[in-house]
């Protein structure tokens, strides 16, 4: 039977079809052609004398969130009168940075309205950048297609319409598996050769310099220029345990389970990792009855949720035989990157499932050992000229592994930490080399 209201229906979804497919993209470049006229006319003094910033993600990872507040940080420094954060939901603002006490330098949200991958978020991009000087993406693990190809595409539609409006435009700080997505290297070769493609270790700037045949630059993650917050409730309560360890002789170690091994580990349930971590918490203990624990997590996301860092923390440690629990505590939750990086520094090593709990060591002199993921953890030692320091997640599984792995190197941990303390200083300078 005939009906005139779904006809009507069917008939607007095809002309909104047809509009984003046709008109979107026409309005668009016209739009960007428009603002780059209108931006040659503008006389700008200091090149970062305003930048937008694209997260890798909403908050919620302690990791994206060192690399956004270290770019904030540094564009602080240089003078920048405004900064722009691209944020993905209304109330998605990144509660740890803030300069409400600065009066040089305005700090602004940019909502898209519509999710990063959205068509309609290409017209908020677009009024928002167009009153910045400088545009930089933050690519972290994300500029490979690993986690979402639409939405890695994307942000390089980002950078391009960027680029095309006069805005000068970075793809910073990231990493590239060895497996990238076909689409993903064709819109990468595809960008102009003025935008700049910064990565962050060595191996990705060889895979890139590979797939692309276009000048990639070498440099470091940008968590390496995260300052330390070192006068909190949260740091002062840590360190005051860690004094009290170390007046015992004890050695401190951190410990840091990431529910995303879960992913990468032949596991089906959450409680076989939870057994691999107390298991190899027993058998350090075992082999030396000095060491105590700390648990780190350094995810905030599905807090009271089993797949997450603080649940895997906190049922590791209700577990633990109450010998060694004794010595054992939990870094409490939420708190800041800058906060964890303060901890970081009174630590004696840290046994680490994310990367950036290991720069936030690395940058405080700490060793930290890791269990890898997406083929992102050895560019890092590259930097270092550091090896054995990470174990595969299936290695990691086999019983006794992450002993016999950790353990040697608990017993080097002095050398280990003269030798990041000798190579620091270049890593910080290739971490500013993101920015040119």
């Amino acid at each position: 039977m005939f009906s005139l209201k779904k006809f009507y229906w069917n008939w607007k979804k095809r002309l909104m079809q047809r509009f984003k497919v046709q008109i979107v993209p026409l309005y668009l470049s016209t739009y960007v052609a428009l603002q780059k006229v209108i931006r040659q006319t503008r006389v700008s003094g200091d090149k970062f004398s305003s930048v937008l910033i694209l997260p890798p993600a909403p908050p919620g990872s302690l990791g994206d969130e060192a690399l956004l507040t270290a770019t904030v940080e540094y564009f602080k420094m240089q003078g920048a009168k405004r900064i722009g954060i691209v944020t993905y939901e209304s109330d998605s603002q990144w509660a740890n940075i803030s300069l409400t006490d600065d009066e040089t330098t305005s700090l602004n949200y940019h909502y898209l309205h519509e999710y990063l991958s959205s068509p309609e978020a290409l017209f908020h991009f677009a009024h928002a950048v167009s009153s910045y000087e400088c545009f930089y993406c933050i690519g972290a693990d994300v500029m490979d297609g690993y986690y979402s190809e639409k939405d890695t595409l994307q942000r390089l539609k980002f950078v391009s319409m960027a680029n095309a409006m006069g805005v000068k435009a970075a793809v910073v700080s990231f990493s590239f598996n060895d497996k990238p997505i076909p689409n993903v290297i064709q819109s990468l070769q595809e960008l102009p050769s003025d935008i700049r493609l910064c990565s962050r270790d060595l191996i990705s700037y060889q895979r890139l310099i590979h797939h692309l045949k276009r000048p990639v630059e070498l440099g470091a993650d940008l968590a390496f220029l995260l300052n330390p917050d070192m006068d909190t409730e949260i740091v002062e309560s840590i360190s005051q345990w860690v004094c009290q360890q170390r007046a015992n002789n004890r050695i401190v170690v951190g410990i840091n389970a990431n529910y995303k091994l879960i992913d990468e580990l032949e596991v089906k349930t959450l409680d076989q990792l939870i057994k691999t971590f107390v298991d190899t918490l027993i058998g350090l203990y075992s082999k030396n009855e000095k060491l105590s624990f700390l648990l780190i997590p350094h995810d905030f996301r599905n807090i009271g949720e089993k797949n997450s860092d603080v649940f895997l923390a906190e049922a590791i440690l209700e577990v633990l035989p109450s010998e060694i629990r004794t010595h054992c505590t939990k870094v409490p939750t939420p708190c800041s990157a800058r906060e964890i990086k303060a901890i970081c520094r009174n630590l004696d090593i840290v046994l680490s499932g994310r990367m950036h709990l290991a720069i936030a060591c690395l940058g405080q002199e700490t060793p930290a050992a890791c269990i890898t993921y997406q083929g992102k953890f050895e560019g890092l030692y590259k930097h270092f000229e550091l090896d054995g320091m990470t174990i595969e997640p299936q290695q990691a599984l086999q019983p006794g592994n992450l002993v016999n792995f950790f353990m040697p190197l608990i017993e080097k941990r002095d050398d280990i930490r003269k030798h990041i303390r000798a190579k620091l200083p270049n890593i910080q300078k290739l971490a500013k080399a993101n920015f040119g």
